[in-house]
């Protein structure tokens, strides 16, 4: 009889332990991200690693959460006509978020801005852009599709070119340095579980 009860009870730690465990488990690249950085922001962050970046741990949210972590590609590291390459994170919201974000440079004064957001907690990943105009020390931000699809038809630049600057910065240059730092399961080319969205799409 004690036999069954302790084969009983082995079962059932194995039972907890796969409940409680797996489902906890990265399910793709950017869920690695956010685990990671969540488990070392405070103290040595992952991101440490890489030698072109500085890792911000912002101990403190103000009321308006304006203060993230966030890891910040240094200037002098970022490849030709691309800027403000940054990884942000929010572990207090619901939706358990983090960010990709860059500027793409058209010309001196107008940038395309791109952006990912990733909710932790619904597994998505959602692609986003619009058009930053800058004039002296100010910047103006135009976010309305028909204005922004104005702009990028002024410009010559289609659909397929922003996948093009997606690629160039999310995929081959902040998930190859994820994997280079991080014993990945995914890749840039195999995300994993993540179901994505991306607002050019249909454009």
């Amino acid at each position: 009889m004690k036999k069954i009860f302790s084969l009983l009870a082995l079962v059932l730690l194995v039972v907890l332990f796969c409940f409680y465990f797996f489902p906890k488990q990265p399910k793709n690249i950017f869920d690695e991200i956010y685990h990671e950085t969540e488990k070392t922001y405070l103290g040595n962050n992952v991101f440490n690693k890489l030698k072109d970046v500085e890792a911000h741990k912002y101990q403190e949210y103000s009321d308006d959460s304006r203060f993230y972590p966030s890891v910040v590609y240094e200037e002098n590291a970022l490849p030709d006509s691309y800027e403000k390459i940054a990884i942000d994170f929010n572990f207090k919201s619901e939706a358990q978020l983090s960010l990709i974000s860059f500027e793409k440079r058209i010309e001196s004064n107008v940038s395309i801005k791109m952006w990912t957001v990733y909710s932790h907690k619904e597994r998505s990943l959602k692609k986003f852009v619009k058009i930053v105009l800058k004039k002296a020390d100010t910047k103006n931000y135009i976010e309305d599709e028909n204005q922004v699809k104005s702009y990028l038809e002024q410009y010559g630049i289609t659909t397929k070119d922003l996948g093009s600057y997606y690629d160039d910065i999310v995929n081959q240059r902040v998930l190859k340095d994820w994997c280079s730092i991080y014993d990945s399961k995914y890749s840039p080319s195999n995300y994993g579980d993540v179901k994505i969205e991306t607002q050019w799409e249909n454009w």
